[in-house]
């Protein structure tokens, strides 16, 4: 059985609630009305439990981007890099599989064989 630290923990904790957010409260612009009911069609297509294990799947990443951020973000971790992260970084356009974009991956750009780097 793997052990996960309470970081790790915690930021999946915070992955799920920023989608519960994202999609529950959008706020009056456009984009984010669209990305509410993008989130929303996701849940219908996958449901609840497959939703949460996709999303937690994202905690590694969101970690790594973290790490690399954190001297420089003004704001929090739970309620503002987590939302921020999302927004930027997951594609819901395919409501059965929601998708980190390659830039949210730093490593899949250079284990990219055609890839000039």
């Amino acid at each position: 059985m793997a052990h996960y630290s309470e970081t790790s923990l915690e930021t999946a904790a915070c992955l799920w609630e920023a989608v519960l957010t994202l999609r529950a409260r959008p706020i009056t612009d456009p984009d984010a009305i669209g990305l509410a009911l993008a989130i929303d069609n996701t849940f219908d297509a996958l449901g609840t439990a497959a939703l949460r294990l996709t999303v937690v799947g994202w905690t590694d990443v969101v970690e790594a981007a973290w790490r690399a951020a954190e001297n420089n973000y003004p704001l929090c971790f739970d309620w503002d890099f987590v939302p921020n992260w999302i927004i930027d970084n997951i594609d819901w356009s395919a409501p059965h599989h929601p998708c980190m974009q390659a830039k949210a991956v730093p490593w899949a750009a250079s284990s990219n064989p055609s890839d000039p780097a």
